[in-house]
């Protein structure tokens, strides 16, 4: 479901560690190269955009670049660009992949993968706090519908290496609600499930912490742990309640990437 994807998207933004920097004003930690990318993988559970069960540990490709900071791409936020680009402030566009996957009970149709246009703005707080988010509407016509994202993240140095803890809320309009988790007159009839349309409002609340940890000049681990509870009419979608998830959803995963920097 989308709801998962959101999640993981946010989590592994940090794994490739300046990945996570494109869009966030966060104190940097390094100098950046005129072009850099990140390239590997790794062990996801609680999610596979591959299509594996997200109730087994799946194995997940990375990929990114940034290029002088401004134009960057990855897997999850897809093709981004800074337009504003200060100390404090980072604002920009994105079109973003909208993953989908198919759904675990027969019968029931979820959109394909599709894509958004994005709008984001975050600022810089006291304490290297990054407060901010983004509006994102479908423009592949899969949904129609428009989403947001806010979040509180804060970066800080350790021991082990670097960790982002973020706390973000999600949230959406009733066409994108019920794309993903609403059950219409057709779908109720064949799989069994009471008809239920939500409407607009927020999805979900969540938390992330993502460490990434160097392993020399070229290499890093990251890794990362995420806690969601469902919120609103998504809440009391049959989806979520015949999957026994209930309100609650944990993920977390490994990866390993490869460094690339060019000056």
């Amino acid at each position: 479901m989308r709801v998962a994807v959101a999640a993981l998207a946010l989590a592994m933004g940090a794994t490739a560690g300046s990945a996570w920097a494109q869009a966030q004003p966060f104190k940097p930690v390094i100098a950046q190269p005129e072009l850099s990318m990140n390239i590997g993988g790794g062990v996801v559970y609680g999610f596979s955009p591959t299509g594996g069960k997200s109730e087994r540990l799946n194995f997940t490709p990375w990929g990114d670049f940034n290029w002088r900071d401004r134009i960057y791409g990855n897997p999850l936020d897809g093709l981004g660009y800074n337009v504003v680009k200060s100390d404090r402030v980072r604002a920009g566009v994105q079109i973003r992949p909208h993953y989908s996957g198919q759904s675990t009970i027969e019968g029931l149709e979820l959109p394909d993968l599709g894509a958004d246009l994005a709008l984001y703005g975050f600022v810089r707080a006291p304490g290297n706090i990054s407060i901010g988010g983004r509006v994102m509407r479908d423009i592949r016509g899969q949904t129609d519908g428009t989403d947001y994202y806010v979040s509180v993240a804060n970066q800080s140095v350790t021991p082990v290496g670097l960790l982002v803890s973020t706390v973000y809320l999600r949230g959406g309009d009733a066409k994108s609600n019920n794309a993903y988790l609403g059950v219409d007159e057709h779908e109720a009839a064949v799989t069994g499930l009471e008809t239920y349309m939500p409407g607009a409002g927020l999805q979900n609340v969540g938390v992330a912490l993502m460490m990434m940890t160097p392993i020399g000049d070229k290499w890093a681990v990251g890794s990362f742990v995420n806690a969601e509870r469902a919120l609103g009419d998504v809440a009391d979608s049959p989806l979520i309640q015949a999957r026994k998830r209930e309100e609650m959803a944990y993920r977390g995963g490994v990866l390993v990437v490869r460094r690339l920097a060019f000056d």
